[in-house]
């Protein structure tokens, strides 16, 4: 049997697309895994079952569930590698072991807490080691010649609170891993039993610039788990908010590449873009980091019948700005010599740990939750592509998506602004759902559990796992002058990784 089949076999849950295997039925599903493409979701755990999730298809989800037994149960890491992660956390949080797990190394939980796994029933001891963290390298890492160099987060840098650990020949990186956690804020445990204001709050605080992304997916999440829907023009505003933070997004991460690469003319560029864009939209829609503004049932804006005429004015101002914009990007002097080699991601990587978004695109995937959301039907027509798969690559996709979105904006105000979307009564019922967004940098999806009118329990799936495991692969073989170029391409986010 395949692993589709193994995983119906079991035994139905109260959710559709979830069900209960016992652990002969867990392990023959991860032995089956081995052949099977099955794309791989994330894992997490509630301290009592442990719960792994898959896409059927692009919007057909597929749970299986396995109670801890003695706090344990046999690890997706040595057939789906992004697991790893997963795994480290639920381990970290719960105390949950994966049997044969490939890593079993601490994610966020460096020694340093007052309590060891303390979300399970029975919390440890606090942890001994209260000095500064202690990194504990790999077996690889220590073969290609051990730690003699590291940067991050305290080297006095803007950059993601991630510390690099590198094995280096001269100034050549031969074997890089991060240490992570430093950006941990708990959320698992502030999601539990919050409610639903709060807890859409929260969802906007995973990961910076993403907030749209993160907040329309939970509340997509606790629709489905309540059995609503929002009506097509509350969903069209969401699209717009998505693909405004889409563009900002981009622009701010072009602008840091160009800094990097030594072109200061075209990141002053970008950067005084997206001020434009966001002076011209802060007044319509509240704040300058569009956070807050999906809540489960609608959304919330300022002046939400003026968002039609802000979403033409926005394509204007990129027909007057955004060719010239692309033009110097791809005119500038050395520009693309200085990216061009940089980087570069194999798309078989890309295939092992399950990573999409524009990093997938710019090595020659055909990926985009776009075209299979209803509410982008008529507005999507293309996803920008490349096949070297090098940071300039990437630059010249974001800097296509930032066209696609101008125009989608411009297509989206003539039909905005006749109900300012509304909103919708909630029935909160105890129930499942899940939501998926088509965030900067891949899928975001949230998985949200309802009981007694609260939030109970809340998984995110955000491409930070998958985007740490390719920039570790990446870093073999680069300069370390190239590290920050390599880490701003790929999107590589330590606050949505560590959560």
């Amino acid at each position: 049997m395949d692993a589709v089949s193994l995983i119906r076999a079991g035994q139905e849950t109260d959710t559709p697309w979830r069900f209960r295997l016992d652990e002969l039925g867990w392990r023959d599903m991860v032995a089956a895994l081995e052949k099977d493409t099955l794309p791989f979701v994330g894992l997490w755990c509630d301290g009592t079952d442990v719960h792994a999730l898959f896409m059927l298809s692009p919007t057909q989800p597929l749970a299986a569930t396995l109670a801890l037994e003695d706090g344990r149960y046999p690890a997706l890491s040595p057939i789906r590698p992004v697991s790893s992660l997963y795994e480290r956390r639920a381990y970290d949080l719960y105390g949950a072991e994966g049997m044969w797990a490939v890593d079993v190394r601490p994610l966020v939980d460096h020694d340093v807490w007052s309590a060891t796994a303390p979300l399970a029933a029975t919390p440890g001891p606090a942890g001994s080691h209260k000095g500064q963290i202690s990194f504990q390298p790999s077996d690889a890492l220590l073969a290609a010649g051990g730690v003699n160099a590291g940067v991050g987060p305290a080297t006095g840098g803007m950059e993601t609170p991630l510390h690099v650990a590198m094995a280096m020949a001269g100034e050549t990186i031969t074997q890089a891993e991060t240490v992570s956690g430093y950006a941990h804020r708990g959320l698992v445990a502030r999601w539990r039993n919050s409610r639903l204001e709060d807890a859409c709050r929260l969802s906007g605080r995973v990961a910076a610039g993403c907030s749209v992304a993160h907040q329309a997916a939970f509340c997509q999440a606790v629709e489905a788990a309540c059995g609503s829907a929002v009506g097509p023009e509350t969903s069209l505003i969401r699209v717009v908010l998505l693909e405004l933070e889409r563009i900002l997004l981009h622009l701010h991460t072009l602008a840091g590449l160009a800094r990097g690469a030594g072109a200061l003319v075209v990141a002053s560029r970008c950067a005084w873009f997206r001020e434009k864009l966001l002076a011209e939209s802060a007044p319509v829609i509240g704040s300058r980091l569009l956070m807050d503004h999906c809540v489960p049932g609608g959304t919330s804006l300022r002046e939400a019948t003026g968002l039609g005429d802000l979403c033409i004015s926005l394509a204007k101002l990129g027909e007057e700005i955004y060719p010239g914009l692309a033009t110097l990007w791809r005119t500038y002097p050395a520009l693309s010599v200085r990216l061009s080699g940089v980087g570069k991601v194999d798309a078989a990587l890309l295939d092992r740990v399950g990573l999409d978004g524009p990093v997938a695109r710019a090595s020659g995937k055909d990926c985009d939750g776009r075209r299979t959301q209803r509410v982008y039907q008529t507005l999507w027509r293309l996803t920008a592509g490349r096949h070297g798969g090098t940071a300039e690559d990437r630059a010249l996709v974001l800097l296509d998506e930032i066209g696609e979105s101008l125009r989608m904006l411009g297509e989206a105000g003539p039909r905005l602004g006749l109900t300012a979307g509304g909103r919708v009564d909630l029935t909160v019922e105890d129930g499942e759902g899940l939501g998926m967004t088509e965030g900067p940098w891949g899928n975001v999806l949230y998985w949200v559990r309802l009981h007694a009118g609260r939030v109970a329990q809340v998984f995110v799936h955000d491409p930070a796992p998958a985007a740490l495991m390719v920039f570790e692969d990446t870093l073999a073989g680069q300069d370390v002058a190239d590290l920050a170029l390599v880490r701003q391409s790929l999107g590589v986010n330590a606050a949505a990784l560590d959560g």
